[in-house]
């Protein structure tokens, strides 16, 4: 509020600020990010970050947020995105999705009327969209995200996230991470989103009618992360056991699948 009354509200909070005002987690508090247009003057305190820029609409680039003018979700992720690594940057945007504040296809809109400028970080969110487009529901969890860079560093074949799964009762359920040739899929359960014995049970009840089907859900916790390789490691054993039985199967009985 201080920098803008001292900026006489030109300008927004913007960057990893604006991530921490809409509550997306672990975003840095070093210093206030705050956007100015080119043209505007302004000497602020060392402890905010500003940076002056073309690319400025008052109008599209920047809204009221509890009382102060923030970016609007698309311009905070552009943000981040110049100044976070990809993994970094792919957490933040899934928990913006997560959130309801903005999803791919906007950001996908936002990127066509901004990629030519020339702008830092288009091609980390090109790569987050490559990955997210064709989902039609965020990452659950951080732990999804954490778990998911971890199979790929065990080699495993790339898994299919949110896969649509019909039950018997016609209710279509989304698997977090899977497999589905070989019907495998991992469900990493992250107390931020989740939580309580209510949900556990529902779990229960959806596994089984997974298996009904077919499937074997394997479920993790948030104790994993002491030993992502390991965990990693563990899966594509079963991965590797799962394909190898049902090669077996399909062996002794060709026309049962």
């Amino acid at each position: 509020m201080a920098v803008q009354l001292h900026t006489d509200r030109a300008g927004f909070v913007s960057g990893w600020t604006a991530a921490r005002l809409r509550g997306l987690r672990s975003m840095p508090s070093s210093a206030v990010h705050y956007t100015l247009p080119t043209r505007r003057r302004a000497n602020l305190p060392e402890w905010v970050s500003f940076h002056r820029t073309g690319w400025y609409s008052a109008d599209r680039d920047r809204e009221l947020h509890e009382g102060l003018v923030v970016a609007t979700p698309e311009r905070m992720l552009f943000g981040l995105a110049a100044s976070f690594n990809q993994y970094r940057f792919e957490r933040a945007a899934e928990d913006t999705w997560n959130l309801g504040l903005t999803g791919p296809s906007e950001m996908a809109r936002y990127l066509e009327e901004h990629r030519c400028r020339g702008k830092d970080g288009v091609s980390t969110v090109e790569r987050w969209l490559e990955r997210a487009l064709p989902r039609d529901r965020p990452a659950q969890s951080g732990l999804e995200l954490d778990l998911i860079d971890a199979l790929g560093r065990a080699r495993l074949p790339t898994p299919t996230r949110q896969h649509p799964l019909e039950l018997r009762d016609g209710t279509t359920i989304h698997l977090d991470i899977a497999w589905p040739a070989i019907r495998l899929a991992v469900e990493p359960g992250a107390t931020w989103w989740h939580g309580g014995e209510v949900r556990q049970r529902r779990d229960q009840r959806r596994d089984l009618a997974c298996a009904e089907l077919g499937w074997q859900v394997l479920r993790f916790d948030e104790s994993i992360r002491s030993d992502l390789a390991a965990t990693a490691r563990r899966i594509r054993t079963l991965h590797r056991q799962r394909s190898s039985d049902l090669r077996t199967a399909d062996s002794l009985h060709p026309t049962s699948r």
